[in-house]
């Protein structure tokens, strides 16, 4: 067998052991914890309230990409839909703020500026430890507002901190983002199907 071959078989044995490994976490998921998530986003629905989601490096961009599902993917029929903000999008403020005041007040600050009694808070982190996520969340729980973990490995701080948590549990963080990315589109799925037909909208 050549070098070439030799990666080839290499390649397919790891794709299989991935996707095999990634099954196996998803049969390990409590569903539970995303139906009660569910529950709340509905609730937060039905009282008008404005979800906020942030996340660094990968989980930022399923912060993102909760929004893009969520604002469009689930509203787009809806005679009033979800209010979704993320608090990574806009690069400008991230950077002021970092630079002039600190990285770790990136989300927190933005928090300051609109939460509101009745909105949600939703951090995504693998590890559960960015010190700018745990700080946002901090401030969120001082304000009484209800908030979400998204979180990998054992939970890390976060798990604790938060008022409601789905917890991938698997010490691996590309595995953590994918299924990550899978639970949101789980409750987009769900929601989409069901909300025109099932549940009342908004007065």
């Amino acid at each position: 067998m050549n070098h070439m071959e030799a990666a080839g078989l290499h390649f397919t044995n790891g794709v299989a052991d991935y996707l095999n490994e990634l099954k196996d976490v998803i049969d390990k998921i409590d569903q539970d914890e995303i139906t009660n998530v569910m529950h709340r986003l509905l609730a937060a629905y039905r009282r008008h309230a404005s979800v906020y989601i942030f996340g660094n490096g990968g989980s930022a961009s399923t912060a993102s990409h909760f929004v893009n599902d969520f604002n469009k993917g689930v509203s787009v029929n809806l005679p009033t839909g979800f209010r979704f903000y993320c608090l990574n999008d806009n690069v400008a403020t991230l950077m002021a703020v970092a630079n002039d005041i600190s990285f770790d007040k990136i989300f927190t600050l933005q928090l300051k500026n609109y939460l509101r009694d009745g909105d949600i808070v939703i951090a995504i982190s693998g590890s559960g430890n960015s010190t700018n996520v745990l700080e946002a969340i901090e401030y969120a729980r001082s304000r009484g507002v209800e908030t979400v973990g998204l979180v990998g490995y054992s939970g890390g701080r976060l798990k604790d901190l938060v008022d409601h948590c789905v917890h991938i549990r698997i010490d691996d963080m590309q595995k953590v983002e994918d299924l990550h990315l899978v639970v949101n589109h789980v409750m987009m799925a769900l929601f989409k199907e069901h909300l025109d037909d099932e549940l009342p909208c908004p007065d």
